[in-house]
């Protein structure tokens, strides 16, 4: 008997309620949703109560399609206890750093435009619902959580789009049954059919049986908030030797019922470096509580959780290159693994080296930088006809990262096993393995030909990348599209050629005269149209993930969930600049 997909977002709502109606009787039990991401299923989900402006207006929050513009957010005191903090930050980096500014034409540091918070024209949009059961270790007296993922755009008269930024939701789950298990709770991610159309299936998550009932959406079941937002972006006309530079500002919030605000929180597991390097006992302390047996144990299964007093309030990954810039790595800034034993019978923790690795694995920035998608683990769906902002040549064909593919198995796995066992086995394996580091394979189309070592700084902006020797691509008319010019690591490529089996006719945008053309105030089609040449792209897809540093784009002639893979600031929606 075929297997119910557990991930609602790729197939057309016809198509994906025949192929359920034929792979499992109406009779049986529908299998328990881990994420939805289709368009049409959230929309459905905002329309019914579960849109943006209902964390910030409180349940009496209305609107005809299920979002409120920013403009009218920034009339509550709960959105603006998020916003200042945000534009301080943003305005703390223009300070330090005066190449940093709004626009493409006058700064060569993009800074991302505090003024869409207020604008009248971007609102945030739901795109995923994550069922999390799996957390529940750090929820306690709760069956883990549920994640509602909102994402910022915009609609204007010459241009919409998303945005690159994320608002999470963190809600803590129903309490644990009497006998301590989370049975109920996960029957209740369990549809009332195995087939249920796009919309249908939005409508039963808010009703009251759902698992976005009104009651699961109250605020007091705010376990907190976190924002991701690409601060600044350096195109690789500042940075030719990785590419060009990104940075992503994490924040976390508390809400306060009292206060009818959000508080600024700790981040989860992110240790405040320069204060822990500046003060020798608070450092002393965090190691001898890592050291103590059972947090060794909790580090091992992923399910750690460090005090408040060691952590920081605000961190910023940085990208390309993931892990491999010191930035991305708080812990190996501020312990040595000489200071560390490898842990008998664990998992993950076979060597000093992997103690740290499997730290940095749970800090913000490890997380938000492992087999991620330019800083992100889920920026949604875009569907044409149904997505709010979708246009041609700015589109994503998977709207999740490779670890969240991954990942899904294995919550998959634990939803399953809470239906029959009280406590089921929370270990999560590292997002991206140590071994991965030096993996590599044959040049064919899409791979590193540009190969480099990065030279580590705590001080992201100070990296280097050394080159190493070039790789030749495979075949008489390949080419190795430059590092240079945007490609990080370089990136094998040639003419279209549709008897290539990885390969995928795309286009590729000539960076320049493209960012020249949407300075200039063009409309982003007029700047695509003309300032882009086809070339072979690796073909992806879901199950066919980019390597690191690229993402799966839609291209032309392909089905939905398949595409091809570019670096993410060819797509105009994952940069901040351009859209002022």
């Amino acid at each position: 008997m075929g297997r119910v997909p557990l991930i609602r977002h790729h197939l057309p709502a016809a198509l994906l309620a025949l192929t359920l109606a034929s792979a499992v009787p109406m009779a049986q039990a529908a299998e328990p949703v881990l994420l939805v991401t289709s368009p049409a299923a959230l929309q459905a989900a905002e329309k019914s109560g579960a849109g943006f402006a209902r964390w910030m207006y409180g349940e009496s929050a209305q609107s005809t399609d299920g979002v409120t513009a920013n403009e009218a957010l920034m009339r509550t005191p709960a959105w603006r206890s998020i916003t200042e903090p945000l534009g301080a930050s943003l305005s703390g980096i223009q300070r330090r750093d005066r190449q940093a500014g709004v626009g493409i034409s006058r700064y060569p540091h993009r800074l991302f435009d505090a003024r869409w918070l207020a604008s009248p024209d971007a609102f945030f949009e739901l795109v995923g619902v994550a069922n999390r059961m799996d957390r529940r270790p750090f929820q306690s007296g709760a069956c883990g959580e549920t994640r509602l993922v909102y994402r910022l755009a915009y609609r204007t008269a010459a241009m919409q789009s998303r945005l690159p930024m994320t608002v999470n939701v963190e809600l803590r789950g129903d309490a644990p049954d009497a006998d301590g298990s989370c049975a109920a709770a996960a029957k209740r991610w369990q549809p009332p059919q195995a087939a249920m159309a796009d919309e249908a299936l939005g409508r039963w998550l808010t009703s009251a049986d759902g698992p976005l009932a009104p009651k699961r959406l109250e605020h007091a079941r705010i376990a907190q908030l976190t924002t991701n937002l690409q601060s600044v972006r350096w195109p690789s006309a500042v940075r030719p030797d990785l590419g060009g530079h990104a940075e992503y500002m994490l924040r976390a919030f508390r809400w306060n019922a009292g206060a009818r605000r959000f508080e600024i929180a700790p981040l989860e597991n992110t240790p405040d470096v320069a204060r822990l390097k500046a003060n020798a006992p608070l450092r002393k302390e965090l190691q001898q509580w890592l050291r103590q047996p059972a947090n060794l144990r909790a580090l091992d299964e992923a399910t750690l959780q460090i005090p408040d007093r060691f952590l920081a309030t605000e961190a910023i990954s940085v990208a390309p290159r993931g892990l491999e810039r010191l930035a991305n790595r708080p812990f190996a800034q501020i312990f040595a693994p000489g200071e560390w034993q490898a842990v008998p019978g664990s998992r993950t923790l076979q060597s000093p080296q992997a103690v740290l690795r499997r730290l940095d694995d749970l800090s913000c920035m490890g997380c938000h930088q492992s087999r991620a998608v330019a800083g992100f683990h889920l920026l949604g769906v875009d569907r044409r006809g149904a997505s709010r902002t979708f246009t041609t040549g700015n589109a994503l064909a998977v709207p999740h990262s490779p670890h969240v593919q991954d990942e899904l198995a294995r919550r998959e796995s634990y939803v399953r096993a809470a239906l029959s066992t009280p406590r089921p086995d929370p270990f999560r394996p590292l997002a991206e393995p140590m071994e991965a580091d030096a993996a590599a394979g044959r040049a064919t189309v899409g791979a590193r030909c540009e190969p480099t070592r990065i030279t580590q700084s705590a001080n992201a902006w100070t990296d280097r990348a050394e080159k190493l020797p070039p790789v030749a691509c495979e075949g008489a008319a390949s080419v190795c599209e430059k590092t240079s010019v945007g490609f990080p690591g370089g990136m094998c490529s040639g003419p279209c050629d549709p008897r290539d089996p990885n390969g995928t006719c795309g286009g590729i945008a000539i960076l320049s005269d493209f960012s020249s053309c949407l300075a200039a105030k063009k409309p982003f089609g007029e700047c695509l149209a003309k300032h882009t040449r086809p070339g072979n792209l690796r073909s992806c897809s879901a199950q066919q993930s980019c390597r690191d540093d690229y993402i799966c784009a839609q291209a032309n002639g392909k089905p939905e969930g398949q595409g091809a893979c570019i670096p993410p600031y060819f797509l105009f929606q994952m940069r901040v600049d351009g859209h002022s």
